[in-house]
This record gives structure tokens, sequence and C-alpha cells, in this order.
């Protein structure tokens, strides 16, 4: 398989750009260390524990979430995200989920 000689002059390039475009992609959906975050289900079964996870954990449901079975919270970031993943469910920062103060 032959790759061309323009392809390999900027295929560098393009993958520094996409790698910076991930990154920022990455810091805008983590969610913060305390505070409200947007729970999301993703597993099999995730769904019918995920608000019992949450309470145990120190989380405070606020709201129901834009995407079916995700929920709002208010709570920090390390003591949730052990027990979520262990669920099948993951956290974003509320704000990149559309859940934030309005404009």
């Amino acid at each position: 398989m032959m790759i061309s000689a323009r392809f390999r002059r900027h295929a560098p390039l393009c993958i520094q750009c996409a790698l910076v475009v991930v990154g920022l992609l990455a810091l805008y959906v983590t969610p913060p260390v305390s505070g409200q975050m947007l729970l999301l289900p993703v597993g099999p079964g995730s769904r019918a524990v995920l608000a019992s996870t949450a309470v145990a954990h120190g989380a405070r449901l606020v709201a129901a979430g834009p995407v079916a079975g995700s929920l709002l919270v208010d709570g920090r970031r390390d003591e949730l995200m052990r027990p979520l993943i262990g669920v099948g469910a993951i956290a974003i920062s509320a704000r990149a989920a559309g859940c934030g103060e309005p404009a």
C-alpha cells in the first residue's frame, strides 16, 4: 500500500491538530471537582441503579437529565467516579451537556 508523498508531508500536522481538538474536548466534558454534573447510564441495567448509587455516595439529586435515564446531580467527583464506573455510568460536566445556567 503506497502512501502518497503529499499525505506523508501533511500527516504530522493533521495528527497534531486532531490531538489538540480531542484534548480540548476532554477538558470541556470533564466533571468539576465538586458541583453539578450529569450522570449518564451507558451499561446494561445501569439506569435502574444510577440514582441509588449516586445518593449512596453523597450526591444530591437536582433533576432528570436531558438524555433518557440521565440525572443531574450535585456532588463530589472523587466520591462518585469509582461507584459510577462500577455500575456502568459516567459523569460529565453539566455545562457540556446543556444543563448549565441559561446564557
